[in-house]
C-alpha cells in the first residue's frame, strides 16, 4: 500500500515536475530579493527625502538671503514707489514748514487784540530749493580783418563758461550752497473768533501780507464757529 502512494505521488511529481520547478524558483526569488528590493527601496526614498530636504534648505537659504537684499535696497532707495529720489523726504520736509509756520501765525493771532482763539491752514506752491555757488569765467575775443579795399572790420566773441563750486580743497566733495531759499505760500484760510469783525479781517488780512507778500485774494478770513 505503501508503495502503491508512493507511485502514484512520483506519477503526480512527474506530471507536475514543470510546475513545480516555476514554483520553487519563484519563490526562492521571492526570498532572495524581496527583502533587498524593500530596503533598497526604503534607501532610496530615504536618500530622495534627504536630498529633497538639503535642497528646500538651501532655496529657503537663499530666498531669505535674497529677501535680506531686497530688504536693503529697498530702504537704501528712499522713494521706490515714485521712482522718484528724495521725493517721500521733500513732501516731509514741506509738510513740517506747513505746520510750523502755521503754529508760528496761530501763536501772534490769538494775542492781536479782537481776534481771539485760530486756526489757520494754509498750502505751499513750491518746495525748498537750494542755490549752489557757481563760479563764472568770462572771456571775450577781438578780432580785427582788413578787406582788400583797405577797409578794417573788428569782431568780439564772447563766451561765459559756469561750474559749480565743490568742497575740499581738491573740489571732490559735496557742492556748495549758496543760500536756500523757502517754500512760497500759495494761500492762507485763517479762521477766528473775531474773524465776522471787518476790521479785523483787515487786520488779519494786511499782516499776511506783510509777512508773505500775498495778494490779498489770496488771504481768506473767515469767522471761527465753536
Amino acid at each position: 500500500m505503501w508503495k502503491s502512494g508512493w507511485n502514484l505521488d512520483k506519477e503526480w511529481v512527474k506530471r507536475n515536475e514543470k510546475w513545480l520547478i516555476l514554483l520553487v524558483l519563484g519563490l526562492a526569488i521571492l526570498i532572495l530579493y524581496a527583502p533587498f528590493g524593500k530596503k533598497t527601496s526604503e534607501t532610496g526614498v530615504l536618500r530622495s527625502g534627504e536630498r529633497w530636504a538639503e535642497s528646500e534648505t538651501e532655496t529657503n537659504s537663499g530666498h531669505r538671503a535674497g529677501q535680506d537684499k531686497n530688504g536693503s535696497s529697498e530702504e537704501s532707495g528712499s522713494d521706490v514707489e515714485t521712482g522718484l529720489p528724495g521725493t517721500a523726504s521733500r513732501q516731509d520736509t514741506n509738510r513740517l514748514y506747513e505746520l510750523r509756520l502755521e503754529q508760528r501765525i496761530r501763536d501772534v493771532l490769538k494775542k492781536v487784540d479782537g481776534v481771539g482763539e485760530v486756526d489757520v491752514m494754509l498750502t505751499l506752491f513750491s518746495s525748498s530749493e537750494k542755490v549752489l555757488r557757481v563760479d563764472k569765467e568770462r572771456s571775450r575775443v577781438a578780432t580785427s580783418e582788413t578787406d582788400s579795399s583797405g577797409g578794417t572790420r573788428q569782431q568780439a566773441d564772447e563766451s561765459l563758461r559756469e561750474s559749480t563750486v565743490l568742497a575740499g580743497s581738491s573740489g571732490s566733495g559735496e557742492p556748495v550752497v549758496e543760500k536756500e531759499l523757502a517754500p512760497e505760500i500759495s494761500g492762507i484760510v485763517i479762521s477766528a473768533q473775531g474773524g465776522g469783525n471787518a476790521s479785523v479781517q483787515k487786520e488779519i488780512s494786511e499782516a499776511m501780507q506783510a509777512l508773505f507778500g500775498l495778494p490779498a485774494h489770496k488771504i481768506k478770513v473767515l469767522k471761527r464757529v465753536e
